[in-house]
């Protein structure tokens, strides 16, 4: 049995070994694998679906108002010490009268048992309320505005999470950039050196070359260090434990077909479809209900009351045996404001003014959205001519530095012609990269003012 334990026990442990090696095992995700994970693991994500849970569950609590309501109770008591009254002592006959009592003299008197217990049931039930009528459509529409702050957290994490995948995914480039060029530099380095040896290169140009080795390891550190950042983020933006490892598969040639395909037009904006004028216009909605209810106060309010109730008294602890003695009560309530010295008056009039400040903070919005759309339209088409002009600068540096390499091989050109040569390549790939990375910057701002995003 023990040898037994002890295999099931080591199981248990490699099995939990397994499972925790499974769990730090590289994710790979494609942009819109991101998104997808995001949507059920961002923080953000998950507060926004709490909200509107709770929203329900207040819409529910706004019905239950007008529901009938039942309540029970039930008391059971002894009396230590009997409460007593005092009465004159007329109400007995003379020849009762406690010794030494004169007539005008009160007598201590107890009408209580020393135990005694009751239970009830009440029901009461709302017959007309102006405010409970508002209450339920203001319910209704808090849940409709808890529902679009979800949607607009849904848009901001998409962005975000687009964001930050453009950025992970231009500053792995640039890492492949730098690496590459690296490599080309450590082989020139070679082979200078060997030409250096066999006399056929000066020294200064083996150390003009050993400095482009020492400042491509210095950049290349530095880029590799900004991609990670860049993961974190991305990690932190969709959910992801920050310890798990994750690769990208989307590379900046898929993700510029998408915004070559795109192509803007002035009817793609519509006021509608942008989720911040949803939000303003739920909100009109919401203070006009705020102020229905303040002026529903000048309304009456009915209630209708059932209750039903036993009581059992003795001097003997056990009186659950005994005669109960039942009591019923139906009634009618009626609550009618008549004066509050212009208190009621003074509410209906604040919330006038902010139902009149939520009708011009939904202009504002309006025409803010449209001032957006302008801006980011025409930054999608400042970051396109960008793109053009850094593809062209890119073919042109590159071409430049392969030929100026192939001259500096053959002894046409020396180190310090290479080296501006290779520093303009350089500058124009991070150039191009940077472009890229605006333009998929502006074409995200662009789906998100349209309500596409």
């Amino acid at each position: 049995m023990k040898r037994v334990s002890l295999v099931i026990l080591c199981i248990g442990f490699l099995s939990m070994g397994l499972s925790k090696a499974q769990n730090n095992e590289a994710i790979s995700f494609s942009l819109q694998e991101a998104i997808d994970y995001a949507m059920d693991n961002a923080y953000q994500k998950i507060s926004a679906d709490y909200d509107v849970e709770a929203a329900k569950k207040k819409l529910w609590e706004s019905i239950a108002i007008g529901l009938p309501q039942v309540d029970g109770s039930a008391a059971y008591n002894h009396s230590l010490d009997l409460p007593v009254s005092l009465l004159p002592v007329e109400i007995l006959p003379p020849d009762n009268w406690p010794p030494g009592t004169q007539p005008g003299d009160k007598i201590p008197v107890s009408f209580a048992t020393a135990f005694d217990a009751n239970y009830s049931l009440a029901v009461s039930q709302l017959l007309f309320d102006g405010s409970y009528i508002v209450g339920l459509q203001a319910s209704k529409v808090f849940l409709k505005l808890n529902e679009e702050q979800r949607e607009k957290a849904e848009i901001e994490i998409r962005n975000t999470v687009f964001q930050a995948y453009y950025v992970a995914m231009t500053a792995k480039e640039n890492v492949a950039t730098f690496k590459k060029s690296l490599e080309v530099n450590k082989k020139t380095l070679a082979e200078t050196k060997a030409y250096f040896d066999n006399g056929f290169r000066e020294l200064i140009d083996v150390s003009q070359i050993e400095l482009l080795v020492s400042n491509g390891e210095i950049r290349l550190l530095e880029v590799e260090r900004s991609f990670d950042v860049a993961i974190a983020l991305l990690k932190f933006s969709i959910g992801m434990n920050l310890d798990q490892e994750l690769n990208l598969t989307d590379n900046m040639e898929t993700m510029l077909a998408n915004v070559a395909i795109y192509n803007t037009d002035q009817t793609d904006f519509q006021l509608g479809n942008h989720i911040d004028y949803k939000l303003a216009v739920t909100n009109v909605e919401s203070m006009h209900l705020f102020l229905k209810n303040e002026r529903a106060q000048y309304l009456p309010k009915l209630n209708a009351s059932y209750s039903y109730n036993r009581t059992g008294f003795g001097d003997e602890w056990n009186i659950f045996g005994k005669e109960w003695y039942p009591s019923q009560f139906v009634g009618l309530s009626l609550s009618v404001p008549i004066f509050t010295s212009g208190f009621r008056h003074a509410k209906v009039q604040q919330e006038k003014i902010n139902y009149l400040k939520a009708q011009n903070d939904e202009l504002m919005v309006s025409e803010n959205l449209k001032k957006d759309y302008l801006n980011a339209s025409t930054n999608l088409a400042t970051a396109r001519e960008q793109y053009r002009n850094s593809v062209k600068n890119k073919d042109l540096a590159n071409t430049i530095y392969e030929v100026t390499l192939t001259k500096f091989k053959n002894g046409i050109v020396g180190s310090t012609v290479l080296s501006q040569n290779e520093g303009q390549y350089i500058d124009s790939e991070v150039a191009y990269v940077d472009a890229v990375l605006k333009l998929l910057q502006a074409h995200i701002e662009y789906q998100k003012i349209i309500g596409k995003l």
